[in-house]
Parts: structure tokens; C-alpha cells; sequence
């Protein structure tokens, strides 16, 4: 029999045709279409048809059509809407009206009066039964209804603090700003430009309050004629070695009580600049190179005055000193009198005169002294400052002629009658010149004198001190002087002095002190207020030159100091004492702090009162 592999190949199959099949154990035969007929068909259906059984009957699966809204895609079901899309158009939903919704995601209609419930009506707001919303609050401006605010009742003010909000409308956004920003932002800028100046003009003033009212220039101009029938030229006194500066010296009159140099840097100035300088020192007053000369000299003589100007035009910069007339037209000065011999030992006399009363102004002194009998003197170094000079390294027990004569830029005065003094024995035991001489003001009235003590046989057993006003020639003295110091107390508010001081023992007198200097401080005045004006800032070297402060101070005649601590809590351990720059203005230049880091100036009166600290720090490195 052969294998099946060994017949023929059928090449096409009917119902008809039949095939071999075991049946109860048994061969049998049977036809394709009986074999097939208990089988089901093969579904072929067209995507996307779905298949149902849409007839009554046994039959097959039948198609079924996706109907309007609805839509298959890939194997899913969705409604698309457009089961709606030919629904009637509605102009107006009206409450009774019915929305499709879905409720936790179930389907429902919902009337669009339901909607209403899901508002709630704010301040001065209502929602009426139609649906319509409208403002309800109101205020009246002016007599006329203001609808639609919700000012109107609210609590009324006064006044206004500068951290109050103000509401603006921010790039389209309701928002807040500070009254005190508010305000800061209303620049210049904003206002329209003026016509020229007319006294009608009106700007805005407080007067004796924060409330703001109007004047006119007009009125302004009438006070301001007032004021300058009044105003005086404020004084500033030199003393030291001075750098010219339109914050301290534009619009004054320098008064140089010591003999100094003024320089002048034109940046300091600035162009416009102008002051009035007097020597009151009996020294010349010397102009730096800086400046150009009217006369082509540089040096000022004892009360002499000049102008100097600063000023900028087509050819530069330049600072100007208008000088007065050469020093040929100066009067030399007169006669020095009074020449004694205060105190004489073996090897020296010390002399005292008192100035010339006629004549120029005094700049220094020439002692000349001889042997008398013989005709050649010797000269002295010029005495500046001063009417007492110790003639040194005489012979014992001799005696000697004295002349002592005034100069000054006009020349040599006559000299002073002679004097004729003889020096004590070498064995002679009056005290020593009294030495190491130091005179401090410790008050607006007071001077602390201390000088060294003696010892041996020839020491003082008691001192005479005596004292004066700077450029007089009277002493007052102050004699049984036991120790070493003295105060000298009752003197004038920063006024200049001089002291000298006598030993004195069984023997005699000896020969006064050299003469030395000191200034009363100023007086003690009460601040009760202090404005920085112009404070430190930017950086700053260590050690290096000065910073120049000033602030507005109350009452505008009480002196002040100023100062520099590394602490916005803890006043500086020294001050430097201001001079008064104009008005209530008070200005120094401070001493640049010796040590790098973040420092603070300070300012307050020469009693310690007001204490005011700047709340802007400056670096010194």
C-alpha cells in the first residue's frame, strides 16, 4: 500500500471529493463537505465593521454599522459629538435652560440656574436673580455719588506714615506701594518744563510744620535782601600748614595767626573760588608755588592782606593771588622799649622788651649784645613770636651793652635804648634756668603748666609763673610756688597765651623759662542737634593724609568735633575739634585712621552732647 507521500497531488478540492477517516475503530469514507459541514466558517469582515447578530434565526455573525456621535478606531469605541452638531443653535441661556454635565463621571443635565450657586458675592457686590452682578457700595466726592468704591466705610485719617500702601496698578496688576516709595518716585523728570523765572513763581515750603504751603520767589527775594544785609563773612583761623579747599575756606576770611604756608590745588578749589587772607602772626605768610602772583612775590608780611581766587577760562586753570604792593612801601616798624634783664647768671642774661608801639607790624626780633667798651656786636637769630630771648655763653662778672631792635618786610627799626648788664660770679648760687617747660588747655579757661624739678645746692625753693596774652607785653604772675605744676585758671575761651617760669632761692632770682605757647579751648556749648553734610566715602590708605567732614549743627554757634571709630556703638577715643564754615555749618579734616578695616565718623559737641554717628560706614585699607 503505498504511503501518502506517494500519491498524487490533488489540485483542486470539492465538497464531492472524499477522504479517509477511522470511525469506531473502523475505515471508513466520507465526503469533504460532510466532514466540514459541523465546522464554523471563517469570519471575514472589513475594518472597522463590528459583528453582531442583527436577525431573527440560526445564522452567522452579521455587521453592525458605529451609528451618529459615535466613532471606531483602532479596536475603540468613542463618541465624537456629532450626534449634537446639527442641534439647533440658543442666542441666550436662559435658567431654565439644561446642560450636559458629568457628575463623578456619570452623565447628567443640570439647569443652568444651578450655575448661580457656585458665586458668592464679595464687598459691596451682588448677584440679583437674573444672574446679574453689580457693585453695590458708593461714596460722595465733591457732591457727586462715587459707585462702585468700597472706601466709603472705611475709618477716616489725618495723616499719612511713610510705610502707609498706597494701591497702583502695576503692568496691568493690582498691587501696593509704600506712601514714602510713592513719593520717591516723582522725579523732575515728570513735570513739564517751566517758563522763565517770574517773581509769581510758587514752590512748595513748610513752615514751622510738616505741612506743605506755597510761596512765591518774589517773597523768597524779599527775606533773602533782608538776609544779606546782615550777613558777615565767616573767620577761619589758620594755625598749621594749610591746603586751600572750597568746603572749608570758599567765602571766608582766612585770619593766619602763626606763620604758615597756604597751597593751593585748583581741584580742591574749584573755579569760583575766592577768599580774603590777613597775617596776624609776626611771620611772613607764604604762598605755594601753585599760585600765580599779582606782584611776583609769594610771601605775605606781618598784617598784610591778599585775595586768592581760583578760576577757569580759555588758557586753563589757574589760582590767583591778588598781593598788595611791593615790601619797599611797608613801614619798618618803631622803636622796641621796656628792654630789661629778667634774670643774669655767670654765663647768660635774659632779656625782655615790649613792642614798638608805632611803625609796620613786627615779624620777628634782632638782640645784639657786646662787651662794653668794646664796638663789635653780635647778633642773635631772629626772635619770632615772641619778646624775651636768653643771650648764652657769657664770661662770669662781666659786663655787657644789650640793644634790642623790630624788623619786618619794610626793613630794620630803630634799636631800643641800651642796656647794660653784668653777669653774676662764677660762684654765684641763684637757681638755674628753669627747664622742660609744658602748657596744656584743659578747659576754655584753664592752662595745666608743669616743668622739671631742681636739685643741689643751688636749686629754687619756690617758683614765680606768669603769663599773658600771645602779642602783649604785660606779665601777670602767680609767686610762692612750692611744686612742679601749676594751673593757671581764669583766662579768656580760646585765646592764645604765653608762660614762662622763674626759680627762686635764698640767693635770688634766676633766669626765666623759655617761653612756650598755649590755647584755651573753646567754649563748652551745649549741641542739640547734628546733620551730616558731607561724610567719608569710598576707600581710603591707612595712614595717609586726611578726610574732610562737616555736618549742620544746632544751635548753629555751638562748636563741635568730629572723629573716626571702627564701631557704630562706641565714640572715638580721639576728636579733632571743627572750625565753623558758614552759618550753622561746622567742617575738619580728620586724621586718615593709622589701621585698615570699616571705620564710622563721628561728630558731637566739645561737652559730649548729641553724639551722632553716620550710618553709612567707609573701608580704609
Amino acid at each position: 500500500m503505498p504511503t501518502i507521500s506517494q500519491l498524487p497531488i490533488a489540485t483542486s478540492v470539492s465538497a464531492a471529493d472524499e477522504m479517509p477517516i477511522s470511525q469506531a475503530g473502523a475505515a471508513r469514507a466520507t465526503s469533504v463537505g460532510t466532514l466540514l459541514a459541523s465546522m464554523q466558517p471563517a469570519i471575514i469582515v472589513a475594518p472597522p465593521s463590528l459583528l453582531g447578530r442583527t436577525s431573527v434565526g440560526s445564522g452567522g455573525p452579521e455587521s453592525v454599522q458605529v451609528g451618529l456621535g459615535m466613532a471606531l478606531s483602532s479596536g475603540t469605541l468613542a463618541a465624537n459629538g456629532l450626534d449634537h452638531a446639527a442641534f439647533p443653535l440658543t442666542t441666550g441661556l436662559v435658567p431654565g435652560s439644561d446642560l450636559v454635565i458629568s457628575n463623578n463621571g456619570s452623565p447628567m443635565l443640570m439647569q443652568a440656574s444651578a450655575l448661580r450657586g457656585l458665586f458668592s458675592a464679595g464687598s459691596n457686590i451682588a448677584i440679583d436673580g437674573n444672574g446679574v452682578i453689580s457693585a453695590t457700595g458708593s461714596i460722595t466726592g465733591s457732591g457727586i455719588a462715587l459707585s462702585g468704591s468700597s472706601i466709603g466705610s472705611l475709618q477716616v485719617i489725618s495723616s499719612l506714615a511713610a510705610q502707609d500702601l498706597v494701591p497702583v496698578s502695576h503692568a496691568g496688576t493690582a498691587s501696593a506701594i509704600a506712601y514714602s516709595n510713592l513719593l520717591g518716585g516723582v522725579t523732575i523728570d515728570q513735570a513739564q518744563a517751566a517758563m522763565p523765572a517770574a517773581d509769581s513763581d510758587t514752590i512748595w515750603t513748610a513752615q514751622g510744620s510738616n505741612v506743605m504751603t506755597r510761596q512765591t520767589f518774589g517773597a523768597i527775594w524779599v527775606w533773602i535782601a533782608a538776609q544779606i544785609a546782615t550777613y558777615k563773612e565767616p573767620i577761619v583761623e589758620i594755625t598749621t600748614n594749610t591746603t586751600l579747599d572750597t568746603t572749608v575756606h570758599n567765602g571766608r576770611t582766612l585770619i593766619c595767626s602763626q606763620s604758615v604756608t597756604l597751597t593751593a590745588l585748583t581741584n580742591n578749589m574749584g573755579s569760583g573760588f575766592c577768599c580774603s587772607v590777613i597775617n596776624a602772626s609776626s611771620g611772613n605768610i607764604t604762598l605755594s608755588s601753585g599760585f600765580v602772583s599779582s606782584n611776583g612775590s609769594y610771601t605775605l608780611a606781618p598784617w598784610q592782606s591778599a585775595t586768592l581766587s581760583c578760576v577757569t577760562w580759555s588758557g586753563g586753570t589757574i589760582a590767583f593771588a591778588a598781593m598788595p604792593g611791593t615790601a619797599s612801601v611797608i613801614a619798618p616798624p618803631g622803636q622796641v622799649s621796656g628792654v630789661s634783664g629778667a634774670g643774669t647768671t655767670s654765663t647768660t642774661i635774659t632779656v625782655s622788651w615790649q613792642a614798638p608801639s608805632s611803625g609796620g607790624a613786627v615779624s620777628s626780633y634782632i638782640v645784639q649784645f657786646r662787651q662794653t667798651g668794646s664796638t663789635s656786636w653780635t647778633s642773635s637769630a631772629p626772635v619770632v613770636a615772641a619778646t624775651t630771648y636768653q643771650i648764652t655763653a657769657l664770661l662770669p662778672s662781666t659786663s655787657y651793652d644789650i640793644e634790642v631792635a623790630a624788623q619786618n618786610a619794610g626793613g630794620l627799626g630803630a634799636a631800643s635804648s641800651e642796656l647794660t648788664v653784668v653777669t653774676a660770679s662764677a660762684t654765684s648760687t641763684v637757681p638755674s634756668q628753669v627747664t622742660g617747660l609744658t602748657a596744656t588747655a584743659t578747659s576754655s579757661t584753664a592752662v595745666h603748666l608743669t616743668w622739671s624739678a631742681q636739685t643741689g645746692t643751688t636749686a629754687a625753693t619756690s617758683f614765680t609763673a606768669q603769663y599773658r596774652v600771645s602779642g602783649t607785653t604785660s606779665w601777670t604772675q602767680i609767686t610762692g610756688i612750692t611744686d612742679t605744676a601749676q594751673v593757671i585758671s581764669g583766662l579768656q575761651a580760646a585765646t592764645g597765651y604765653d608762660f614762662s617760669v622763674i626759680g627762686i632761692n635764698t640767693t635770688g632770682v634766676g633766669p626765666a623759662s623759655v617761653t612756650v605757647t598755649a590755647t584755651t579751648q573753646s567754649a563748652s556749648q551745649s549741641v542739640s542737634s547734628i546733620t551730616w553734610n558731607v561724610t567719608p566715602s569710598g576707600t581710603y590708605t591707612h595712614g595717609s593724609g586726611a578726610i574732610g567732614v562737616n555736618a549742620h549743627v544746632s544751635p548753629a554757634s555751638s562748636p563741635v568735633q568730629f572723629g573716626f571709630s571702627p564701631s557704630a556703638t562706641t565714640p572715638p577715643t580721639s576728636w579733632t575739634a571743627a572750625l565753623a564754615v558758614n552759618t550753622d555749618l561746622w567742617g575738619a579734616y580728620v586724621t586718615t585712621p593709622a589701621t585698615a578695616g570699616t571705620w564710622y565718623a563721628w561728630a558731637e559737641g566739645l561737652d559730649g552732647s548729641a553724639s551722632t554717628v553716620s550710618s553709612s560706614p567707609f573701608t580704609v585699607q
